[in-house]
């Protein structure tokens, strides 16, 4: 009986596909539309800021790039955290 041999480079290089990055893409908007709908909104700013870019070999990351999502997101010693995208990735699981 032989043996198998991952083709390691070949796995790795799946995530460029197409597919995969639709596939991905698709994901990470549901992700977006399930953080924006259950935001906190004071300006909106926060809920309107939160979408999907590419990230770092082939990911894509569900992100908010206003300076004071990070507080928001987990909190701070006067202010509960609101855990949206993290909340809203658990919600938007198949």
């Amino acid at each position: 009986m032989g043996s198998f041999k991952p083709d390691h480079a070949a796995i790795a290089a799946l995530v460029h596909e197409d597919f995969v990055q639709r596939d991905l893409h698709e994901r990470a908007d549901r992700v977006v539309d399930a953080a924006q709908a259950i935001a906190p909104v004071r300006s909106g700013c926060f809920r309107d800021s939160i979408h999907a870019e590419d990230g770092p070999a082939g990911s894509v990351q569900v992100v908010s790039d206003l300076d004071y999502s990070v507080y928001v997101e987990l909190g701070t010693r006067d202010t509960d955290a609101h855990h949206t995208i993290a909340t809203a990735l658990d919600a938007a699981r198949d």
